[in-house]
């Protein structure tokens, strides 16, 4: 694994070592993406519907938990990664915005472990993406996420490892659809399959596109 984690004048950061030209990966929980209405994330959680609870079963770097509790989403964001763990809790050191909880354990794991009463109205989904076309900035984060999140000395010595990955994911789906109590929203790249069955409707955008599965 070649991904680290190290200090930076802004704070905990992530590199990877087969790539030193890349900057810092730091989570920064004071600036969020300020989201309008006619947003397709928004549109696709719901909230003209009256939903507002939300588990980010995929949190990564958090800009999409932390856009949705921005603009006054009940937010749940869970990640698995040890590494990327570390930098969320270095970000909640400095800004805990209202609104947002993070947990640092697998998305799947904490859904299950739910009580009725806990279960959300909806979860979201965003898979780390499949290789294809993307912009320079995606390309970045992605390549150090993936040194980070993926064990490379495995991933080169076993030709399953791409279908475990796959194999993950579609587990994770299912238990958002056994959990959510309104709707699963899956955010995919928009040349992307649909990472389940034919969505009840979907949101395209200039490259992203989001598929809901209403519950």
């Amino acid at each position: 694994m070649s991904a680290r984690l190290v200090h930076t004048d802004l704070g905990l950061g992530l590199v990877d070592d087969d790539a030193p030209e890349l900057s810092p990966l730091v989570i920064d929980l004071g600036t969020p993406r300020r989201l309008t209405k006619k947003d397709d994330l928004i549109k696709a959680i719901g909230w003209e519907k009256g939903l507002r609870t939300v588990v980010d079963a995929t949190a990564g770097l958090g800009r999409d938990a932390l856009a949705m509790a921005a603009y006054g989403f009940h937010v749940v964001a869970c990640e698995r990664h040890p590494l990327v763990q570390a930098l969320w809790r270095d970000a909640l050191t400095r800004t805990q915005p209202e609104g947002l909880r993070f947990v640092d354990v697998d998305g799947g794991t904490w859904l299950a472990g739910l009580d009725d009463a806990d279960r959300p109205e909806v979860v979201y989904l965003d898979p780390m993406y499949p290789h294809g076309p993307r912009k320079a900035l995606q390309q970045r984060e992605l390549r150090i996420l993936r040194a980070a999140v993926v064990d490379t000395a495995d991933a080169a010595d076993d030709a399953d490892a791409g279908e475990r990955h796959r194999a993950d994911v579609a587990s994770l789906f299912s238990v958002a659809l056994a959990t959510a109590r309104r709707r699963v929203v899956v955010k995919r790249p928009r040349w992307a399959a649909p990472l389940g069955p034919t969505p009840d409707h979907t949101w395209d955008g200039a490259s992203t596109k989001y598929d809901l599965y209403l519950v």
